[in-house]
């Protein structure tokens, strides 16, 4: 059983029982993970990965939107792409002890966000708005008033990657989205931005975890 409280712009509070694990498409989002009495840490997803299956009792996870984690946590998110890790080798061991302390208490409260932090920079939503609609980088740049070097080193603080990798995962999701619906594959590839079929299906496998065919059959 799997279910989502979204808390925030920022957070969605996530509970899992019984879960198989399974391949999940990468969305561009850090997550702190509780298992049993542990605290794990999955960095930025620009790939699909594959999840382990839920250990006894639940699962609780808490989500970061892409760009909000970096001032709650205060750690090098490029340095933890798509790799996880006990949040306790990568924080001391007070900050991971209050860190869980809190995910704990946000699961009996979903009603409030209580995890606190700093806000993120107004710049980061922007970005992520910016890469729904695919706008260049060197647009966004200019309009952020940046060089497009300063926009991947922030990038890389805020985000833990670059801005053609969400991209690249906003452009997935909206053909994941397509294929589900019916759409035929061709024109779900020039739908969501693909220069054609076969860039659809290499980009759509790294990012989702199954090649488009495979959603598509799903779906039938």
């Amino acid at each position: 059983m799997y279910a989502e409280t979204r808390l925030s712009d920022a957070r969605t509070l996530w509970r899992s029982l019984g879960g198989a694990g399974g391949v999940i498409p990468a969305d561009g989002s850090v997550d702190l993970i509780l298992r049993g009495g542990d605290l794990f840490l999955a960095g930025p997803s620009t790939r699909a990965i594959t999840t382990l299956p839920d250990a006894d009792g639940v699962s609780i996870g808490l989500r970061f939107a892409p760009g909000q984690a970096a001032a709650t946590l205060g750690i090098d998110l490029a340095e933890l792409r798509d790799t996880g890790a006990p949040l306790g080798d990568v924080l001391d061991p007070a900050r991971t002890r209050e860190l869980a302390t809190r995910v704990r208490a946000q699961a009996r409260n979903p009603g409030h966000d209580l995890l606190g932090g700093q806000p993120e920079d107004p710049w980061a939503r922007e970005t992520h708005r910016a890469a729904r609609r695919a706008e260049s980088a060197s647009a966004l740049a200019r309009r952020l008033g940046w060089s497009e070097r300063q926009l991947r080193r922030r990038m890389l603080a805020r985000f833990g990657y670059g801005y053609a990798a969400l991209i690249r995962i906003e452009r997935a999701k909206r053909a994941h989205a397509l294929i589900r619906s019916g759409t035929a594959l061709a024109e779900a590839a020039a739908r969501a931005g693909y220069s054609d079929q076969p860039h659809l299906t290499r980009e759509f496998r790294r990012v989702v975890g199954h090649t488009p065919g495979e959603v598509s059959a799903a779906g039938d």
